[in-house]
């Protein structure tokens, strides 16, 4: 994207995953269960990938986003998917994080089963 004037687009993102990624190292030493930045993450790829749903729909507006790709049907339509299948990532990692945050996940009663019982 280089002769792109939305180069801050995946600039943004790479800079919202990162800290995300800090953030997830730093929850192996300092147990948490709020994944506020990571949550925020999420959020962010998630409307992006509904910004961008509308843009690759147009001719001019797909060939200045995706300059690597040739303007045709087949191509949209391959980026539309992508696009879809990331908003139903995010969905699904942002429903992982609220049920983490709250105590609902696998993960939290499995721990709590063992905890009791090792005090039975």
């Amino acid at each position: 994207m280089s002769d792109s004037s939305l180069y801050f687009i995946p600039l943004m993102l790479m800079i919202v995953i990162v800290i995300s990624v800090a953030e997830q190292v730093k929850m192996y030493s300092d147990h948490t269960n709020n994944a506020k930045y990571t949550k925020y993450c999420f959020i962010i790829l998630f409307g992006t990938n509904v910004m961008l749903i509308i843009p690759t729909c147009f001719s001019m507006s797909f060939t200045q986003l995706y300059p690597f790709l040739l303007d045709q049907e087949k191509s949209r339509i391959l980026v539309l998917v992508i696009l879809t299948i990331g908003i139903l990532l995010s969905s699904f990692v942002l429903h992982r994080l609220y049920k983490i945050k709250h105590n609902e996940d696998k993960h939290y009663k499995r721990i709590k089963k063992y905890e009791e019982a090792i005090n039975v």
